[in-house]
C-alpha cells in the first residue's frame, strides 16, 4: 500500500476492534477465567476486590487521618473517595497489567488469527470488569444517598473515554516494556504514588496554593471528576474539567494507536 495513502492509525486501530470485537469479548472472557482460576472466591473477587481496597483506603483516611469535609456526612464522604476509587482501580489494574502484555505473549506475534493488537486491549477489558462491577455497587451507594440525578446518562461516556486513554496508554507501555523491561517497575511505583497524591480521599482546593499544579498536571484528576459530576454533583462537568479530560483521552489513543502500529512491524525481531 502507498504510505500516503494509508489511514490515520487511530481509524485502522478503530476498525482492527471493530472488525474483532467478537475475538476481543472472548480473549477476555479466557483472561477473566484465568485469573481467578484455582481462588476459593473465584469470579466472587471481581465485587471483593473494589471493596477490601474501598476498606483500606477508608481506614487510611477516616481512622489514621480522620479526614472530615466541613457539610459531609460519612456516607457523603464515603460516596465521594468510591467515587474516585473505583475508576482509578480500573485504571491501576490495566496499566500494571496491560504493561506485560505484549512480552508476556511474544509467541502470538505471527499469530494470523489473533491480531497483536488485541493482546493489551484484552488486560484494559478485564479490568473494565471489575471497574463496572464496582460501579453497580457505588450506584447504589449514591442511590442511597440520595445523590442520583438524571446526569447519570453521561456515566457511560466518561467511561468510554477512559477506556480510549487506557488502551493508547497500554499500547505504549506493552511495545516499550518488550524493549525496556524495567518500565513495568517504574509503571508499578507510579500508580502506588498516584494513589496518595490524586484527589481520591481529599478535594483539590485542600492542596496548598504552591502545590496546586500536581493537581492540574495530573490526569487522573480530571477523569476522575469526570466521574464525579455524573454520580455524585449531579452536574455536567465544567470546561475546565471535560476540554482537558477529553483531550487527553484522545491524544491517547491517538498517539498509542500511531506507536503500536509502527512498533508492530518491529515485534518479529523480539520474539
Amino acid at each position: 500500500m502507498n504510505h500516503n495513502r494509508r489511514p490515520f492509525a487511530a481509524f485502522e486501530m478503530l476498525s482492527i476492534l471493530r472488525q474483532n470485537c467478537r475475538i476481543l469479548v472472548a480473549i477476555t472472557r479466557v483472561e477473566l477465567a484465568k485469573r481467578y482460576s484455582g481462588s476459593v472466591l473465584g469470579m466472587a473477587w471481581v465485587i471483593v476486590y473494589p471493596i477490601l481496597f474501598l476498606a483500606v483506603y477508608l481506614f487510611v483516611y477516616l481512622v489514621i487521618f480522620k479526614m472530615k469535609f466541613p457539610g459531609y456526612s460519612q456516607l457523603d464522604y464515603v460516596v465521594y473517595v468510591f467515587c474516585g476509587l473505583v475508576p482509578y482501580i480500573g485504571f491501576m489494574e490495566s496499566v500494571n497489567n496491560g504493561c506485560h502484555a505484549i512480552k508476556q505473549n511474544i509467541h502470538l506475534v505471527k499469530n494470523v488469527m489473533l491480531p497483536i493488537e488485541l493482546i493489551p486491549v484484552r488486560y484494559v477489558m478485564v479490568s473494565m470488569v471489575t471497574q463496572v462491577v464496582g460501579m453497580g455497587v457505588l450506584l447504589l451507594l449514591v442511590a442511597v444517598n440520595g445523590s442520583l440525578s438524571i446526569h447519570v446518562a453521561w456515566l457511560p461516556v466518561a467511561l468510554v473515554l477512559q477506556v480510549a486513554f487506557l488502551i493508547g496508554l497500554v499500547w505504549i507501555l506493552s511495545g516499550l516494556a518488550v524493549v525496556l523491561p524495567d518500565i513495568s517497575h517504574f509503571v508499578n511505583l507510579a500508580t502506588l504514588l498516584l494513589v496518595f497524591i490524586s484527589p481520591i480521599g481529599f478535594k483539590p482546593d485542600m492542596v496548598p496554593h504552591n502545590l496546586a499544579f500536581m493537581v492540574a498536571l495530573n490526569p487522573i484528576y480530571y477523569m476522575l471528576e469526570a466521574f464525579r459530576y455524573s454520580l455524585l454533583y449531579g452536574d455536567l462537568p465544567p470546561l475546565h474539567i471535560a476540554v482537558p479530560y477529553v483531550a487527553m483521552c484522545t491524544l491517547s489513543f491517538g498517539t498509542g494507536a500511531a506507536f503500536f502500529r509502527r512498533f508492530r512491524n518491529v515485534l518479529v525481531d523480539y520474539e
